[in-house]
């Protein structure tokens, strides 16, 4: 994970409880685990555990953005995506989430 410097803000993901997950569709009952980005402006780093996940950008429960995560565990938004987002990151059958401005 990258180390924190001055410009940047940590983003705390946490777990979404209500994840469908399971071969029954329950809920996930998972640990409840956190994760930490780093937003640098249009800019995130998930670190490089997480390169090739998916990341999206939801708006009033639509999706806005769809990318994943480069081979450096990093990735940028476009200048084109303007407001606050719920961000959410699929690890597995394990899905994250935390609240971004761009």
């Amino acid at each position: 994970m990258a180390s924190v410097c001055a410009g940047e803000n940590v983003v705390v993901m946490t777990e979404k409880v209500d994840n469908p997950g399971g071969n029954n569709g329950d809920p996930h009952k998972g640990s409840g685990g956190t994760i930490n980005a780093y937003q640098y402006g249009r800019f995130l780093d998930f670190g490089t555990d997480y390169s090739g996940n998916a990341v999206s950008l939801y708006l009033n429960d639509v999706v806005v953005y769809t990318t994943f995560i480069n081979a450096n565990g990093q990735l940028e938004i476009p200048e084109t995506i303007i407001g606050t987002f719920e961000l959410l990151l699929t690890v597995g059958d394990v899905i994250y989430s935390a609240y971004v401005t761009f």
